[in-house]
């Protein structure tokens, strides 16, 4: 056994080997007990290292045993948004590999996992059925496939049936990312240590600035990529004083993403920034008194806001290091050295309790919508288009602009407007010169046209909560998450007439009545075999936000 096998299993037998379950084991040799013990070990080691969880957290989420389908370890990370699957292989020379096999047999596991075919599980799984039901089908929730091992390096086979898996589920979104966690990564995260170690980094602040008293605090800017090279170090982490960690793929993230890739130069401009939390912060005598660099060396650092910032800097460090480059990023450097023990938490919760302004309140300066308002109300029908902190609930009488948008969407012709409304539904509303929104919302739109929309969107959904709730696995999902294509498709096969202001409202209402309830029906039959023919081996809720996927199947179901 190498040295670095040897601490590695050292500090596993240390810390984990005494909590995990091994009641299943009772049977099993000495030799084959212990070897699977320190397998199952490494999973949840793996876990406390990349997912930033505890030690008792990531022991309970041990899944190995007969029947696992290859899978050790599953952990859901409802904050981060982010499903944890893992497989674990205990390698004593360090030198072997994984047998092609076990990762064929683990990727198929995967493959049953996101099918929700719990029946093939065990009962460690099986007891878990509801929480990883709803990681599935959360449309945010990241799937993190990891491979841990006491070995150097995956073989070119066990890389290929990896990348096979990847790509058939990703198709043009990003929906599982994989972890190699090798050797080199166990022994690195020894050297880290555990999520409670304080974090300590020498850094470089441009154009920075000084406040020596009450506070001694140093702010300006820091390069994109030194920031994600923090995260890709030490991942969540950074976020232990703070009230959020990072939340993963969300319509706010994915605009961080945006400005990065596709208008770093406006980065400084567009983002609020970064407050950090140390320990003592010492300016380091290189440079001097220039303003322009300025080095410095931080004890227990933390990040107290601007989780979300750092964090989506964070997941473009391995894959586009050179947009990081691009771009600086305000920061704001706190030392507590000498401060009372309340002020941390004082300025954590001053920085995280600001208004916030959502993009959707600037709907409300768009006259088109005062004018709906009155036409609705026209009609007995009370339109909530500004926030407020009253608490409205969708009937008869009272509309909100969320479901307005939805339904409109789904009346469009255009079947990218209704998945949208399951993909990133902010983008309905979050510019009000430009299309989406001003195809949805113009001079042209009259109250006829939204109650219409409304009723059909809510009839769908109304139907399809109800057979969700009846349902379980794939069809429970399809219910779930399909009532706006389903909507869109409903939309597109009523008569063109029944749109029209002018057409007899008393065949509007018989229409609606006697033959849409019949349509829907059909349609939302249609729509679960048409899914379950074409996208038999992908995630229902992926298949119901990707684009290409939903023109497919609006075009089999429109024939």
């Amino acid at each position: 056994m190498s040295l670095t096998v040897k601490r590695v299993i050292s500090f596993i037998e240390k810390n984990f080997k005494n909590i995990i379950d091994d009641s299943d084991l009772v049977k099993s040799t000495p030799t084959d007990k212990d070897k699977a013990m320190l397998s199952r070990g490494l999973a949840a080691y793996a876990l406390t290292t990349i997912a930033s969880i505890d030690i008792q957290d990531a022991c309970e989420s041990i899944t190995d045993g007969f029947g696992d389908n290859g899978i050790d370890a599953v952990f859901f990370d409802e904050e981060g948004r982010n499903l944890w699957i893992v497989q674990s292989k205990y390698i004593a020379d360090g030198n072997g590999g994984i047998d092609n096999g076990d990762i064929e047999k683990y990727c198929k596991g995967v493959k049953r996992l996101i099918n929700s075919e719990f029946d093939k599980f065990n009962d460690k799984i099986k007891n878990r059925q509801d929480e990883i039901s709803e990681a599935l089908e959360n449309p945010n929730v990241k799937i993190q496939l990891v491979v841990a091992y006491t070995g150097k390096q995956l073989s070119s086979h066990n890389k290929e049936s990896i990348d096979e898996l990847l790509n058939e589920q990703n198709d043009t979104d990003e929906l599982l990312l994989f972890t190699d966690f090798n050797l080199d990564k166990a022994y690195k995260g020894l050297e880290l240590g555990m999520s409670s170690t304080p974090i300590s980094e020498d850094i470089m602040i441009s154009n920075w600035g000084h406040i020596e008293e009450p506070l001694k605090s140093y702010y300006g800017l820091m390069s994109g990529a030194d920031l994600g090279a923090w995260w890709n170090k030490y991942g969540k982490r950074l976020f232990t004083e703070n009230i959020r960690s990072f939340l993963g793929s969300s319509s706010v993230n994915d605009e961080i993403i945006n400005t990065i890739k596709n208008e770093p130069e406006n980065f400084i401009y567009f983002n609020n920034g970064i407050t950090i939390l140390c320990e003592s912060i010492k300016k380091k005598p290189i440079g001097g008194s220039d303003k322009n660099s300025g080095f410095f060396s931080c004890t227990g650092i933390s990040v107290v806001n601007g989780a979300q910032t750092l964090g989506s800097i964070g997941s473009l460090f391995e894959s586009n290091i050179e947009d990081l480059n691009k771009i600086k990023v305000f920061v704001k450097f706190i030392s507590l050295e000498g401060a009372s023990k309340d002020i941390g938490n004082r300025i954590t919760i001053a920085t995280n309790t600001q208004n916030k302004v959502d993009k959707k309140d600037f709907v409300s300066l768009d006259p088109e919508q005062y004018r709906i308002k009155i036409e609705l109300q026209m009609e007995g029908i009370t339109y909530h288009y500004k926030r407020s902190d009253e608490r409205i609930t969708p009937d008869n009488i009272n509309y909100l602009l969320e479901e307005v948008a939805f339904s409109l969407a789904a009346q469009w012709n255009n079947v990218d407007y209704s998945t949208i409304v399951k993909k990133e539904s902010g983008r309905l509303w979050s510019d009000v010169t430009n299309v989406p929104y001003i195809d949805l919302f113009n001079s042209s739109l009259t109250a006829q046209k939204i109650m219409k929309a409304v009723k059909i969107y809510r009839l769908v959904s109304a139907k399809m909560n109800t057979l969700a709730a009846r349902n379980t696995g794939r069809k429970k999902s399809i219910y779930k998450y399909g009532n706006a294509l389903a909507s869109h498709i409903v939309c597109q096969k009523i008569p063109v007439g029944l749109w029209s202001d002018t057409y007899n409202q008393g065949q509007v209402d018989t229409y609606f009545t006697d033959q849409l309830p019949a349509l829907v029906d059909q349609v939302i039959s249609d729509l679960e075999t048409k899914i379950e023919s074409e996208y038999h081996d992908s995630m229902i809720v992926y298949v119901l936000r990707n684009y290409t996927k939903c023109r497919h199947l609006k075009t089999l179901m429109m024939t």
